[in-house]
Formats: C-alpha cells, structure tokens, sequence
C-alpha cells in the first residue's frame, strides 16, 4: 500500500469515529435534558415563567372543597345561655319552665261583678300562672285547705302580679281576701283534678257560707269539672 492510500485510509477511520463521537453526544445530551424537565415554575426577573406550577397539596387534597371554619359566634346558643329568669311579682321562674298562662283580676268580667277571668283554668304539672291585677285594688291568694297536700301557698299582695308555678296535680281554689264576700274566687286545675275534688267540695260548702252574693258561684265552677 502506498503512502497515498494510507493517508485516505486514515482520514477515513478519523472522519468515521468523529461522526460517531458527535451522534453519541447528541443522543446522550437529549436524553438528559428530558431528565431533568422543570417540575415547578421558575421565574427569572425579566424572562417569562418556564415550568408548570407545582403544589405541595397532594391530588386529593386539590380536588378537595376546604370547608370555612365555624365562626363561634355564630354557633346555636346552648339552652344553659338560654336559662334567662323574668321577675314578675313576687316570684320568679325560669325561661325552661313549662308554659305560661295569664288570669286576670276584674271588677267586671263575664261571670259578673269582681271576678277573675278566667274563672278556671286547666294547666299541666309545671305551668305557671301568672295573677294579673288589671284592675286595682285586688289580690291573688290560695284558701287555706283547699289546695292539693304538700302544695305551696301563696298570695301576690294588694294590686300586685304573681306568677306561680304549680308542680302538685290536684284542684286549687283561691280568692280575692277583700271581695271574698263578693264570691270573687277562681279554681284552677293542674293535671288529674280528682286528687283533691272530694275534699274541695267538701271545704267549698263551709267557705260558701261567707259570701254575700252569688253563693253559687264556687259550685257551679266545681261542677263544670
């Protein structure tokens, strides 16, 4: 082989690995750059943002509604807050009693002259009445033996409101102390009414003796029972 043919061999070889050298740079270079692909957004002062925008959040939490926090001002007050008292009269009662209902005192009502209105009131164990002095110059009091045993008493005073809670089932009977004369009496009912009515008509026939009018009065609202 002459010098010649050397030459244009060895430039061949030469020319050969160089072309292979530089495809497999190529290669190698692109593989990574997909390697090492940006997985969050970058931003360069002056340059747009390249990337995509990465959160910590995982998936589920993304696609996840967050719920506000419950303002605790707002939450439902508790009946405890709730249990508020109202003083009327004499006595006071508690906003969780049970329900509330209203007689009132009058000079002239539909039974007559000096009357409670009304006359006789039917309540459950735990309601509260409430004696109303609409008219003045008259008193709400529960009569002596006549009212269910172990039943407290009461009296609101001389032109006065009282409410009373009444937790004893049984008949009660009570009176204006300066128009009893008058008959101006009311009866009222809490629960079972035949407790006590035995013994309440019993008192009735002794108590009817110190009216001056309408001496049926008393009867006639027991009988009505």
């Amino acid at each position: 082989m002459d010098i010649v043919s050397i030459r244009k061999y060895f430039y061949t070889v030469i020319i050969g690995f160089a072309v292979t050298f530089i495809f497999a740079f190529n290669v190698s270079a692109q593989s990574v750059a997909e390697n090492i692909r940006p997985v969050s957004q970058v931003c360069l002062s002056g340059q747009a943002c390249v990337g995509t925008i990465a959160d910590s959040r995982s998936e589920e939490e993304l696609t996840t509604t967050e719920e506000e926090p419950v303002d605790s001002e707002q939450a439902t007050t508790s009946l405890a807050e709730l249990d508020v008292t109202d003083n009327i009269g004499q006595l006071t009662i508690s906003a969780d009693s049970g329900a509330v209902y209203e007689v009132q005192m009058l000079n002239q009502g539909a039974d007559g002259v000096m009357v409670f209105e009304p006359s006789v009131l039917h309540v459950r164990p735990g309601d509260s009445v409430t004696f109303k002095a609409t008219d003045l110059g008259h008193n709400a009091a529960s009569i002596e033996g006549m009212i269910p045993a172990g039943a407290e008493s009461w009296d609101s005073g001389m032109s006065q409101d009282v409410t009373v809670t009444f937790g004893e089932e049984g008949t009660y009977v009570y009176q204006c102390t300066p128009h009893l004369m008058m008959a101006m009496v009311g009866v009222i009912i809490v629960g079972d009414s035949n407790i006590n009515l035995a013994a309440i008509k019993d008192a009735a026939a002794d108590k009817k003796a110190s009216f001056l009018m309408e001496q049926n009065r008393l009867d006639a609202y027991l009988e009505g029972l």
